[in-house]
């Protein structure tokens, strides 16, 4: 079972309750003694918050053997205290994903990209209906779930997750999700760029901040990116950052854009570019995936496609990547599994950045084989759910009689 696990913590261990489940989560805390160490604090102290948390449902704490003449007891977030679920929309796929709050993964699964329609209503409905699915296969309650995280292949306006200009489905243009959403549930809905689940799915665990710079790039039918800058999601004022696929290429389009910018690198070098490219020329190729196939094969035309394509989108990102000097760049999408398209685009990356950029940079292939976006989302919505600040909130409410 994949077990998921925190993103870098930005924040001091205060102390607070919220703090302490945070080092039990990361791993930097297995015992009330850890807590103190790490904290600080009295063993009383640490004692008092810990039980706020035992009663608040979210932690456990079992004894696994004898020390010093003592059971020694050791502490864990508790799974049985919630869900999360995410939701991966593509241009030509859907994944649904659910984890306990301990971030044990309990499904992940493709479903039919049928679910999709113009309408964002129906879609909410069909998609609520595909949790609600799952849930029940899992043996979970739907009145556990805490959180959800929606990926869209579309910048998203944030903070209020506005949807804009969508190539997918223009007919979603301007759609908050979210509200669509709460007609069924009122646990928060984060609806995310896609690339930034990439991005979050991909960020080190841990506490090693320095080494958590990660350019996520999504080459798909379409191509995005995201950027995780010292632990932290980077969005831009608004939502817009990563958006490379918008940037002009020296290449020529094959399919429109909405984005109106003249041969932008989405329309030159995206796999639903390159699919049309070849159609146009006379070729029968059904999608993304047996584009990469022929590739594989050897097939020459398509071989040359594929490095072109790589070489475009190796410019484009080398200005992000000189720029913004990452770690990682982590390529995912059915096109990342182009070795010709690969080759090129690191061939291209190291020949244009600076030495200094490229002393350390580790240009790889996503680490999770499928369902990226949808780990991303799970991650992003437990983050959420079991941040600080949030279980600090429901601490003080459950002492001063408050509804969870």
């Amino acid at each position: 079972m994949t077990t998921l696990s925190p993103l870098p913590s930005t924040t001091p261990a205060l102390g607070t309750p919220g703090n302490l489940l945070q080092l039990v989560r990361s791993g930097h805390a297995r015992s009330r003694s850890d807590l103190a160490r790490i904290t600080g604090l009295a063993p009383s102290t640490v004692g008092l918050r810990v039980n706020d948390l035992l009663r608040l449902g979210v932690l456990t704490e079992t004894g696994t053997g004898a020390h010093g003449g003592r059971k020694a007891r050791h502490l864990k977030v508790d799974g049985r205290s919630g869900i999360v679920a995410a939701v991966d929309i593509g241009a030509s796929h859907v994944r649904v994903a659910i984890a306990d709050l301990a971030g044990n993964v309990l499904s992940d699964e493709q479903r039919s990209s049928e679910l999709i329609d113009a309408d964002p209503g129906i879609t909410v409905d069909r998609l609520w209906s595909e949790i609600e699915a799952m849930a029940a296969t899992v043996g979970r309650e739907m009145s556990s779930l805490r959180g959800l995280a929606v990926g869209i292949p579309a910048p998203v306006s944030q903070p209020d997750g506005r949807i804009v200009s969508p190539a997918f489905m223009p007919s979603w243009n301007q759609v908050r999700l979210a509200d669509w959403f709460a007609l069924h549930t009122s646990v928060p809905v984060h609806v995310e760029n896609d690339a930034n689940l990439y991005a979050i799915a991909e960020c080190p665990a841990g506490g090693d901040l320095h080494e958590a710079h990660v350019l996520a790039v999504k080459l798909g039918t379409r191509i995005g990116s995201g950027i995780i800058s010292a632990g932290v999601v980077h969005r831009g004022f608004n939502g817009a950052a990563g958006e490379i696929s918008h940037t002009r290429a020296s290449g020529e389009a094959s399919i429109p854009c909405s984005c109106s910018v003249p041969n932008c690198l989405e329309s030159v070098a995206s796999g639903g570019a390159l699919v049309a490219r070849l159609r146009q020329s006379g070729r029968t190729i059904a999608d993304t995936a047996e584009l990469v196939q022929l590739g594989a094969d050897g097939d020459p035309q398509v071989v040359e496609v594929l490095r072109e394509a790589g070489r475009e989108i190796g410019a484009a990102l080398s200005a992000f990547v000189n720029f913004f000097n990452p770690h990682d760049v982590v390529l995912g999408g059915t096109m990342s599994n182009s070795g010709p398209l690969v080759a090129a685009l690191r061939a291209e990356l190291f020949r244009t950045c600076l030495p200094l950029v490229t002393e350390d940079l580790d240009v790889r292939s996503a680490r999770i084989d499928t369902g990226l976006a949808s780990m991303g989302g799970l991650r992003l919505a437990l983050d959420s759910v079991l941040h600080p600040h949030r279980v600090d909130q429901l601490v003080g409410e459950s002492e001063t009689g408050g509804a969870r």
